[in-house]
């Protein structure tokens, strides 16, 4: 069975150092990629980038060839030195074949596609193509170029994710009203990515990192903000009132309807546990909205660790296991923890639909 061909194209960039590759070595680099091409069937092109470093060691004349994927919630690395170029291009290019073999099973990029379309391209053995190598000094130069590119596509989710976090502490009084700026959390999670990308740990992917470090940031600055209560004479404040805001908090459209969709389950993808609210009708809309504030207010009274699940897991659309790795715990911890709130929910549901 012939392989069918995207219309989309895989960008890609070629950075040389200390060598210019010859007619033979770009023919086979090229042809070499475009079979990584069957191994990416399950992302959308636009969401990926290929990063090619081939450098000749001054120092012994050896060759060694770096590849940097940019997949939508991670960043895959490989890199070889060989004697030959030619061969060092063959084992990296079977180094990250590798890599993608293993991730195909449990790649988070898969939920991203909606499962028929995805099993249509499967069965079709259709593969991606990489469009041309971009010229050259162009495209992302070194590997923090890539982390970059990555913290920017995911930059809206991680800023909106943050000013959730900085708003519940707000009402639950663990942070005073605005002196905390969501943008300010993640550019720093995002300092921390760029100067010191080598200490990511290699048990997550890089989108559950920047999710860790905004966490830590947010444990930062709630342990600040309660030594300087320590030192206060005057009591602590009481929580804050409910915002207005609904960008600062849960939107309008969503919070029933996320407890809705887990009292009665079914087979669908992280993110579709959030409702599109331009598929939400003008009463129920208007209903949502009159429920925000006596929602929020229910959920500034839940221990911290318990908002920190809801919006890992109902809001950014992160499973069980990757919310432990986040949190630093048990796996079987999580799903306790997520199976406690899904209770109270379902309790929060009753009581909503009774008033």
């Amino acid at each position: 069975m012939s392989i069918a061909v995207s219309q989309s194209a895989i960008k890609w960039n070629i950075v040389n150092k200390n060598l210019s590759p010859g007619f033979i070595a770009k023919e086979k680099l090229a042809r070499k990629i475009a079979e990584l091409g069957k191994y990416l069937v399950h992302f959308r092109p636009e969401t990926l980038y290929l990063q090619v470093t081939l450098e000749k060691l001054a120092e012994n004349g050896t060759y060694t060839v770096r590849l940097t994927l940019r997949l939508p919630s991670n960043i895959l690395h490989v890199e070889k030195t060989d004697g030959d170029l030619l061969q060092a291009i063959d084992c990296t290019i079977a180094a990250l074949k590798s890599e993608l073999s293993l991730l195909k099973a449990e790649a988070r990029g898969d939920y991203r596609w909606k499962r028929s379309a995805w099993s249509a391209r499967r069965n079709a053995e259709e593969a991606l193509v990489f469009s041309e190598p971009m010229e050259a000094g162009a495209g992302p130069q070194s590997q923090v170029d890539i982390v970059a590119d990555l913290l920017a596509a995911h930059d809206e989710h991680l800023l909106a994710h943050a000013r959730r976090g900085v708003r519940m502490a707000e009402l639950s009084g663990e942070l005073p009203r605005g002196a905390v700026e969501a943008r300010d959390i993640v550019d720093e999670a995002a300092r921390i990515c760029l100067l010191h990308p080598e200490e990511k740990p290699d048990e997550l992917t890089h989108e559950q990192w920047f999710y860790r470090l905004i966490r830590d940031e947010l444990v930062r600055h709630r342990r600040q903000f309660a030594q300087e209560q320590l030192f206060r004479t005057e009591p602590r404040g009481e929580p804050q009132g409910s915002l207005e805001d609904e960008a600062e908090g849960y939107d309008a459209e969503q919070p029933l309807d996320l407890i809705t969709r887990e009292i009665e389950p079914e087979e669908d993808l992280p993110e579709e546990r959030i409702a599109d609210p331009a598929l939400v009708p003008p009463d129920a809309a208007i209903a949502g909205k009159e429920l925000v504030e006596w929602f929020q207010q229910e959920v500034k009274c839940w221990p911290a660790s318990e908002q920190e699940a809801f919006e890992l897991y109902y809001l950014v659309g992160l499973d069980a296991g990757e919310i432990a790795m986040i949190r630093q715990e048990r796996k079987e911890g999580t799903e306790a923890l997520l199976a406690e709130i899904q209770l109270g929910l379902r309790d929060l549901l009753r009581r909503a639909s009774a008033g």
